[in-house]
């Protein structure tokens, strides 16, 4: 059972490496009294590294021979992606933490591991703040989600102009930025036969006999 917890730093830590930190310290520090620091003695010594060779996106981990756990990425994401395997490999409780004890090598079998955000509806991704989506992909990086789609529906909306097409274009832009940020590749995704509300009535689709009907606003 350990109460603090001594994090090193790759010497060339860029962007990612130093959020997917931010990221740990704050999941970690959520869930028990221990504490996470960069300097001074510490129960516990984590020694984090980019070691290309292991394979795309992949991590390992490794005792130390002094004491203490090595968690060696491939890349920067493979480094976030090992932080996120000790999180919900470690015990939590209310003494302190238990480190992780799995040691070895994980990739990832596949390149894309992605997730589509069905950004319209009214639903989850279109109307909450956007502190809890942020959070949320957060978690989704730390368990190896490496791509991301939105979706921008164009029938809601009367021309790209429109005031309400504008602001969501402004939530999908932080969204996919929130996303980058965690090591996500972003998208987004659209239909062929789709327009927007005000779209022209002569350059939408006629249905004929014993086609399937398809809502109004698909056109």
């Amino acid at each position: 059972m350990v109460n603090s917890l001594l994090v090193e730093l790759p010497a060339a830590a860029g962007a990612l490496v130093r959020r997917a930190l931010a990221i740990f310290k704050a999941r970690l520090e959520a869930r028990c009294p221990a504490q996470v620091t960069l300097v001074g003695p510490a129960d516990f010594r984590v020694q984090l590294a980019v070691t290309p060779g292991l394979g795309r996106e992949g991590f390992r981990f490794e005792d130390l021979p002094e004491g203490g756990l090595r968690i060696a990425g491939n890349d920067e994401r493979g480094l976030l992606y090992g932080l996120g395997k000790f999180l919900r490999s470690s015990l939590y409780s209310g003494e302190g933490l238990t480190p992780s004890p799995w040691r070895g090598v994980s990739v990832p079998e596949k390149p894309v591991r992605g997730i589509y955000f069905a950004t319209h509806f009214h639903n989850f991704y279109h109307e909450a703040p956007l502190s809890e989506i942020e959070t949320y992909l957060e978690d989704l990086a730390l368990w190896g989600i490496n791509s991301l789609i939105v979706w921008f529906d164009l029938h809601e909306y009367r021309g790209f102009q429109d005031p309400a097409a504008q602001a969501m274009v402004e939530r999908l832009r932080a969204i996919l930025q929130a996303a980058r940020a965690v090591g996500m590749s972003p998208g987004t995704a659209m239909l062929a036969n789709e327009g927007y509300a005000d779209s022209p009535p002569q350059m939408r689709a006629t249905w004929g006999r014993g086609e399937t009907h398809l809502p109004a606003h698909y056109h």
